[in-house]
């Protein structure tokens, strides 16, 4: 699917934004000294786990913080700094009042690398919420943690390490019996999802499975030919898997379970051949039935090829699988599954010269009168479409509003609403991130946001590093101002040697680039707010309480040029955009299916029969599911194709020009189909 670049965008954050990867930890059940408490013994604990890059519970303290490289060293080129004498005798000074709140000698090490704190202020920028030193509670009383996990949201495995680990860290607790664990957030609904969506499906595939068997038992009172109608979808399978395997670096598991559904169009090739061969053999019913069979697969092949061909990849992946895998199954059905039905293989037909031939003239006048119907009902209802994102989601919205009830304790920022910058030169990049900075600034003073993230927080344009490394002073200066800052404090003259040696190697190492991120515990906040889209280098800067229609409003006059992105409205756009494109190639195969039509059956009465009795029932199947689900997502268009293989497969065997007793073994093939289905 071609995006645009604000789709990419929305598609990198779902994947690998900052908000994406944060699982939220709720602590229920204790009073709240004893939340507190076990929120912070918790804290500890997870913060000792490679899984987790953060984890917060609010109180912002020295206990716990590992300052990551290369913040670690290049801090001193993070900001403009004061090397002055005054500077450094105000930071000493605030520095021995800090000592004597405690801290000892944990804060101590951290002073004599960095008398202004400087690391710890960048540090809690990067943080993803505000911390006010206070533990978090929720409205419901629970205490609340964010765990920010070192794998993106999309790593399931990654995700259900991380949730193991939290329950583990939990039943450490002491009386966790009495407490009660919440987690949310994008990995553990995944996880959980992944957990439920298989049990479920293992639950209804057996009740599938149970029910399917015993229709087909009590249709053809024969054990082998339950066995022979799994061979055609069973080979179709293991063929679409290995087309998939061979053309895509990897499989979509979600291809699997759409792809063997649609399929399922295949299983009833040989329910046709079992009906047509209950008076005769195999080889006789499969040349009987084999023209029209031949064109329902072809017709059925013909959609599932456009669908691979609509440009986005899952829909592409699908598309090969089912189109492979029908193909493969008419083919066994056809040259394979006759050679194993003999003359007194099947039962003989039951009445079947009783049934009288399907009329088609009454056909076309109920069609006509429920596209009007199905007309009236659209122009009445105007939201037959539900582009939301979350119309997706199998969430509970009783999950869903614990989510927001335990985020809003912990203030995370609103990462619906993103600024973004483009140019294709980094450093030009940079410089307009930190011109963006300054009127970000004056907007917060102002009002109309609480605080933001940019990418210059941890990497700055070489323009301004190299500024920074001129105005620091030389070795000599730096000590005489720091031997005379601490004379009139309790400091030592040498306390801030190493700062000292700091200053020096910052003035003259190599500028700061995103290389030296690569392997560093912030590579990944990085990723997240500097990205490469279509050849550009993308900024991405987060807010945290935006009023978008005022920050609009003041950005027309900005320079640089920078644009507000609603990611709700660019993940309405990119579902837009894909439900036209999948609807498109469905008209496009629809074309070719009636082109094929016309020519396999050169009767345009009977063509229009088939195609009226398609039309109705995709057309039922529109209103009653809109009807029922207050619109149609993308999942209904692929639905709607299973539905569309289906009603032509009924039509062109009820429509077949055949003897009274063929016509019998026509309907109790369609019966059986339909009852399978």
């Amino acid at each position: 699917q071609k995006t645009s670049v604000t789709q990419e965008i929305l598609l990198e954050q779902l994947k690998n934004g900052p908000g994406s990867r944060l699982i939220v930890i709720g602590l229920k059940g204790g009073s709240e000294d004893q939340l507190m408490e076990f929120s912070d013994v918790m804290k500890q604990a997870l913060n000792s786990n490679m899984a987790f890059l953060n984890v917060l519970n609010g109180d912002f303290s020295l206990e716990g913080i590992s300052i990551p490289e290369p913040l670690k060293s290049y801090h001193l080129l993070l900001d403009d700094m004061d090397y002055s004498q005054e500077s450094l005798e105000q930071a000493l000074n605030m520095r021995q009042r800090d000592l004597a709140f405690g801290g000892g000698g944990l804060l101590m090490g951290v002073i004599a690398r960095d008398p202004f704190l400087h690391t710890l202020r960048v540090l809690e920028r990067l943080s993803p919420v505000s911390n006010d030193g206070d533990t978090w509670f929720a409205a419901d009383g629970s205490a609340v943690l964010l765990a920010e996990t070192r794998a993106a949201a999309i790593d399931i495995e990654a995700q259900s390490q991380a949730i193991m680990s939290i329950r583990q860290a939990f039943s450490e607790l002491p009386g966790s019996e009495s407490l009660q664990l919440e987690l949310t957030g994008v990995g553990a609904f995944s996880v959980e999802l992944q957990r439920t969506i298989r049990a479920e499906a293992t639950k209804r595939t057996i009740l599938a499975i149970a029910s399917l068997l015993i229709i087909l038992l009590l249709v053809y009172r024969k054990v082998s030919l339950l066995l022979l109608s799994a061979v055609p979808i069973g080979m179709g399978f293991l063929f679409g898997l290995a087309a998939l395997s061979l053309i895509f670096t990897s499989v979509h598991g979600i291809t699997l379970a759409f792809g063997f559904t649609l399929m399922g169009v295949a299983i009833d090739y040989p329910l046709h051949l079992f009906s047509h061969a209950r008076n005769g053999t195999g080889g006789a019913a499969i040349k009987l039935i084999w023209p029209t069979l031949r064109v329902g697969a072809a017709s059925t092949i013909i959609a599932y090829i456009a669908i691979a061909l609509s440009g986005s990849d899952g829909l592409a992946q699908l598309g090969v699988f089912t189109a492979c895998g029908v193909t493969v199954a008419a083919l066994v059905t056809r040259y394979w599954l006759p050679l194993f039905i003999s003359e007194e293989a099947l039962a003989p037909a039951r009445d079947g010269e009783h049934i009288g031939q399907a009329s088609l003239k009454f056909l076309p006048a109920a069609s006509v009168l429920m596209l009007t119907l199905a007309g009236a009902y659209f122009a009445l209802n105007h939201s037959l479409w539900d582009d939301k994102l979350s119309s997706l989601s199998p969430v509970p919205e009783q999950r869903l509003l614990k989510d927001n009830l335990l985020r809003a304790a912990a203030g995370t920022p609103d990462m619906r609403y993103q600024l973004v910058l483009r140019s294709p030169d980094l450093e030009a990049l940079l410089e307009e991130s930190e011109s963006v900075d300054l009127l970000l600034q004056d907007a917060a003073e102002d009002g109309l946001l609480k605080s933001w993230q940019s990418v210059s927080l941890i990497l700055p344009s070489q323009a301004s590093q190299q500024r920074r490394q001129q105005s620091m002073p030389g070795a000599d200066i730096l000590h005489a101002r720091l031997r005379k800052a601490t004379e009139n404090t309790s400091f030592r003259s040498d306390a801030f040697a190493a700062f000292e040696e700091n200053v020096q190697w910052a003035k003259t190492t190599v500028p700061l680039l995103p290389l030296q991120f690569e392997t560093s515990v912030l590579s990944s906040w990085l990723d997240s707010h500097l990205i490469r889209v279509s050849g550009q280098w993308v900024s991405l800067i987060s807010m945290s309480g935006p009023k978008p229609k005022q920050l609009a409003a003041r950005m027309e006059i900005w320079e640089p040029d920078v644009q507000l992105v609603d990611l709700k409205q660019s993940s309405n756009e990119l579902m837009r955009d894909y439900r036209n494109s999948a609807i498109r190639t469905v008209f496009l195969a629809s074309f070719l299916i009636v082109i094929l039509l016309l020519f396999e059956q050169k009767a345009p009465t009977r063509v229009a029969w088939v195609v009226l009795t398609v039309l109705t029932s995709l057309t039922v199947t529109t209103v009653s599911v809109a009807l029922l689900h207050s619109g149609l997502t993308i999942i209904h268009i692929v639905a709607l194709l299973l539905v569309m293989g289906l009603g032509l497969d009924y039509a062109l065997f009820l429509s077949r020009s055949e003897s009274r007793d063929e016509q019998g073994f026509s309907r109790h093939a369609v019966v059986a189909c339909a009852a399978t289905t």
